[in-house]
């Protein structure tokens, strides 16, 4: 079991940046639904979302967005909406609850 954080983490900025241990890099991202999971990379440019750490979201935490060129991903689904790579979604990464803690799969 690879613990990711937990949705305690996730409450300061509504969204998580982790590396894994394959060096991966993934967001985890609090939505209405409960938590999401994206591989940290936009599909413009292959560059990771953030400049600063955890922060991924717009000011009203609907969208992911990518602070190289402005694109912006729906939380629920990673479904680009606006940018150069509209259309185009995220890559989602599964994940799981158990209790409060976030886990890989």
């Amino acid at each position: 079991m690879t613990v990711l954080c937990t949705l305690a983490d996730l409450e300061p900025t509504g969204a998580k940046g982790i590396t894994l241990a394959d060096k991966r890099e993934i967001v985890v991202v609090e939505t209405p639904a409960g938590p999401r999971a994206y591989l940290n990379s936009c599909p413009h440019n292959q560059v990771t979302l953030e400049i600063l750490p955890d922060r991924f979201l717009n000011a009203e935490r609907s969208e992911l967005v990518c602070t190289a060129h402005g694109a912006r991903f729906l939380i629920g689904t990673g479904y680009c909406v606006l940018g150069p790579c509209a259309g185009r979604s995220l890559n989602s990464i599964p994940i799981r609850l158990e209790g409060e803690t976030i886990v890989l799969g």
